[in-house]
């Protein structure tokens, strides 16, 4: 992934920096290790999507 607002880019976000919105498991978002800023996970479709697109 790829953070809008810093641009920092990384694999998976730590869970662990997360201190939003206060729920424990399935949240549909990701914080950016770098900055913080919460992102909407990508939906398993549109990964698929994105995939088929770029052979």
């Amino acid at each position: 992934m790829k953070c809008p607002l810093c641009g920092n880019e990384f694999e998976k976000a730590d869970e662990m920096k997360c201190t939003g919105c206060g729920k424990l498991n399935n949240c549909n978002k990701q914080c950016c290790p770098n900055c913080g800023y919460e992102l909407v996970k990508e939906a398993k479709i549109i990964q698929s999507i994105r995939k088929f697109f770029k052979c």
